[in-house]
């Protein structure tokens, strides 16, 4: 975008006698964008939404074991529990952020971030992190990111996109483990939602 000032020497000098035209207000609004974004007052935001991983349990499966500051597997064969996600309208979804510690390696699971219709049950993962990348200390996995196999860039951007008038969104996280692997063999800590949003 050009400069502040360059953009007020473009707005046209009023003159007696000649027609104010669109082009006054196309220049005053460009330079008024201009001034707002330079107080900060105008432009995209990145918000981190920090939550405490408080699974609640899903009908049949066998649920997290959830303490005051994180939730731990329940051991074989799986653990499955989801949280509801509150969202503002227009945010535009960019990474999910997990903080794990894994005592087996041979333990595996996911934490996915879920769009679901209004009226319906199951829905579209937007993002899937893998907790197959936790270790035996406490760390923040890789950064999930929309990835919706078989969509456009077009679709994916619109899943992107939160419609609370459309969908609901949710974080599902689930542990499957083999006989033998402890309960309390992978324990999330936080979750971290980043969206951005329009100011």
């Amino acid at each position: 975008m050009a400069d502040i000032q360059t953009l007020i020497n473009a707005i046209p000098d009023a003159q007696d006698g000649f027609v104010i035209t669109a082009d006054y207000e196309v220049t005053i609004k460009a330079a008024l964008q201009a001034i707002a974004g330079q107080l900060g007052a105008v432009g995209s935001q990145t918000v981190s939404l920090t939550l405490s991983p408080t699974f609640l349990p899903i009908a049949g499966a066998t649920p997290w074991g959830i303490t005051f500051s994180s939730a731990a597997d329940a051991g074989p064969p799986s653990t499955n529990g989801w949280l509801p996600l509150y969202l503002p309208d227009g945010a535009i979804i960019q990474k999910l952020l997990v903080t794990a510690v894994r005592a087996n390696p041979a333990l595996k699971g996911f934490v996915s971030l879920v769009i679901v219709p209004i009226g319906m049950t199951s829905g579209t993962t937007l993002i899937l992190v893998d907790l197959g990348a936790a270790t035996s200390s406490p760390s923040t996995l890789p950064p999930g990111t929309p990835n919706v196999p078989g969509v456009t860039t077009i679709a994916l951007q619109d899943l992107q996109t939160v419609d609370n008038s459309q969908f609901k969104y949710l974080i599902q996280a689930q542990v499957f483990s083999s006989t033998g692997i402890l309960a309390g063999s992978l324990t999330i800590f936080g979750l971290q939602v980043v969206y951005a949003v329009t100011k």
